[in-house]
């Protein structure tokens, strides 16, 4: 490597600027994820009306909707592992077949303790007659690393599953399933516990973020510019 003075006097501002402008850019874009993230806490926390659901493929996260049908109350999925209280206990996801297209949305009706069972069946039953079901866009609860399959054991239902995935619940119902589920509104009849909070972060995190990324850059600055004067001596004592 070919080492000047030329090169000791250039390269550190030039990459100082490279880096101050890598961590202003990584601000901005941490303001941006805050930003999107209130977003979704309104749209979350929206007091609107539920809209008739017409083209499941186009929801998004939170919209609010209501949908015709009957649920299959005998093909019913029980999520493990999930806390509420310092308890542990199931989602009780059921599907629901529409009116529209006859097709099966997922349906989380909330939670239970794992208590609440009599001689080892849960008290999960649900009529099959035709019904209006409202409630928020959501998805199944998810974890980083599962191990091994999520629906393990025993074939009858209720089935106890592992964070199982859209994919896996289809496979268990031997019957495609709409791409999202509906998180049952707290107001309606036939649910459990129902708690629902968005899955993501806050914004403060995001502006926590940004805030480091602005100092880094903000103290970067001030080295560039502490050092000016020996990149001037620098310059002086190569002349």
């Amino acid at each position: 490597m070919i080492e000047t003075p030329l090169v000791r006097k250039i390269a550190p501002p030039v990459a100082g600027l490279i880096f101050i402008a890598l961590f202003v850019s990584l601000a901005f874009w941490q303001l941006d994820r805050a930003v999107e993230k209130q977003a979704l806490l309104d749209l979350f926390e929206r007091d609107a009306p539920y809209a008739e659901a017409d083209n499941f493929d186009s929801l998004a996260d939170f919209d609010r909707i209501r949908v015709d049908g009957r649920f299959q109350g005998s093909r019913q999925v029980l999520i493990d592992n999930i806390a509420l209280d310092s308890r542990q206990g199931y989602y009780v996801i059921t599907p629901f077949e529409t009116s529209s297209n006859n097709e099966l949305l997922l349906v989380n009706r909330g939670w239970i303790p794992k208590h609440r069972f009599e001689d080892g069946v849960p008290l999960i039953a649900v009529d099959q007659r035709r019904r209006t079901i409202y409630g928020l866009v959501g998805r199944l609860p998810g974890v980083g690393i599962r191990a091994g399959e999520a629906f393990e054991g025993s074939t009858a239902w209720p089935r106890v599953a592992v964070y199982p995935n859209l994919i896996d619940i289809a496979t268990e119902l031997e019957s495609p399933v709409l791409p999202v589920v509906l998180l049952m509104s707290p107001d309606a009849d036939g649910g459990f516990v129902r708690r629902w909070q968005p899955s993501t972060s806050g914004p403060m995190m995001h502006y926590g973020y940004a805030f480091q990324w602005f100092a880094m850059a903000a103290a970067l600055l001030a080295i560039l510019i502490w050092q000016i004067p020996k990149w001037q001596r620098l310059d002086t004592t190569t002349q």
